[in-house]
This record gives C-alpha cells, sequence and structure tokens, in this order.
C-alpha cells in the first residue's frame, strides 16, 4: 500500500511560488517568446497573492467578501486598490501602503486587463502582442510584488529563508530584462 504524499500550500508559499514561475519563464523569453505568456500569467498571479497576503494581515476575513452564495476571495482589482489605501494597509506602526507610480499602474493595467484576461479568457482569435515593451511592464510590476512582499510592515509570513528567495527571483528576473534592453530608470 503506498504512503500519502501530501502538497501544502498558504497564501505566502502560492505568491512565492508563482515568482519562483515567473522567474523560469523570464529566463526562457530569450529563446521562446511564447514564454512571455507563462511570465504574465505568474507575475499576475504572485502580485495578487503577495496583495492578500499583505491586506489580510492576521485576519483572513480582510480579504474575503461575504455574499449570499457564499464568502469569495477579493478580486484583483479590489486588491490592488486597498493596497493603495492606508485605512487597509496600516495594521502596524511600521506599516506602509502601496504607492503606485504612473509607469506602475499603466503596467499593472496592461499585465491585468490587456493581457493576463485575454490569456485566461482566450476568444478564438488571431493575436499578435508586440513584445518589445514587455520586460518594462513585467519590472515594474516585479517592483510592486517586492514592495508587497517585503516592504509593507504587515504580518506576511515569509521565513528569512523565503525572504531571500523573493530578493533573489526579483533581483535575477530585473537583470534578464535590462540585458533585453529596456532603460534602466
Amino acid at each position: 500500500m503506498l504512503k500519502p504524499k501530501w502538497l501544502e500550500f498558504s497564501e505566502e508559499i502560492n505568491a512565492l511560488d508563482d515568482l519562483e514561475k515567473a522567474y523560469s519563464f523570464i529566463q526562457q523569453t530569450t529563446q521562446d517568446r511564447k514564454a512571455w505568456k507563462w511570465v504574465i500569467l505568474c507575475v499576475y498571479s504572485a502580485m495578487y497573492g503577495f496583495a492578500i497576503c499583505a491586506l489580510k494581515g492576521t485576519n483572513p476575513d480582510r480579504v474575503i467578501i461575504k455574499t449570499k452564495k457564499g464568502d469569495r476571495l477579493i478580486n484583483f482589482a479590489e486588491a490592488i486598490d486597498r493596497c493603495q489605501n492606508p485605512l487597509h494597509m496600516n495594521m502596524t506602526v511600521t506599516s506602509r501602503h502601496l504607492q503606485l507610480n504612473d509607469e506602475q499602474k499603466y503596467s499593472i493595467k496592461k499585465i491585468s486587463k490587456e493581457f493576463r484576461n485575454n490569456f485566461v479568457h482566450y476568444i478564438p482569435k488571431s493575436w499578435r502582442i508586440e513584445v518589445s515593451g514587455m520586460p518594462a511592464i513585467v519590472r515594474d510590476c516585479l517592483e510592486v510584488i517586492r514592495f508587497l512582499a517585503l516592504d509593507t510592515g504587515n504580518y506576511i509570513h515569509l521565513t528569512k529563508n523565503q525572504q531571500r528567495r523573493v530578493k533573489s527571483f526579483i533581483h535575477q528576473s530585473v537583470k534578464i530584462l535590462n540585458q533585453q534592453g529596456i532603460i534602466i530608470r
């Protein structure tokens, strides 16, 4: 008889896994343009996951909406909006809310509404995507992920090793993206 094997996730481990997969696909983009699809999906998922972690703190009800049909998680747009609101983010004396610059706002909109939603809810069509701007969009989103994962001052349950991995995945990803010709700001 086989001994049962388990796969265990938390919000933080799920978001960290998404970030790790994004890094893996970013490495592939120079040889395989289709890897950008997976970069987009993973970066979006990591950003959403770390936004939920930052908002949740020690109370999962902070990210749940109660409806007649049952509880549901707040959506991506609501999570990003709440992360920008001090009323939702201030949990400790060191808490900081997300402050997006114009480029980050543009990149989040592009990655979520234009790219991610069209990949996930693919309508039969011929779709051509210019990938030359993709490194800058992804880099902006990685900056947001870094802040949400490491710099909010809220209760995000990452070990020191997991924090190092977040830093490393982002650093290595940005290094690759910079080599693809984006302008370093």
